[in-house]
């Protein structure tokens, strides 16, 4: 499995992307900490649909920006970016 790692600065978050079903790699899941690491929660899911690489950026200041390999049946048919406010990861 593959995911991806952010730190924002304001507000102070780890965020973690993945599948949330690493077995099936399904359910883009994304994960938010505030202790460096050391606990993690779910933040946000994304979709359940099935998931490969992800890569997260901050896009501004009310916005991460996810990209991602998704699909109806399998999770290389199509690269996807969304945007998610920052608030929904809190």
């Amino acid at each position: 499995m593959e995911g991806s790692l952010l730190q924002l600065r304001d507000p102070d978050l780890l965020l973690c992307s993945g599948p949330a079903d690493p077995g099936f790699r399904a359910l883009m899941t994304m994960r938010a900490g505030t202790d460096h690491g050391t606990t993690w929660r779910d933040a946000h899911t994304v979709d359940g649909l099935p998931t490969a690489y992800s890569d997260l950026v901050r896009v501004d200041e009310h916005t991460v920006g996810l990209l991602y390999g998704t699909g109806d049946f399998s999770a290389y048919e199509t690269v996807t970016f969304r945007r998610i406010p920052v608030t929904a990861l809190r």
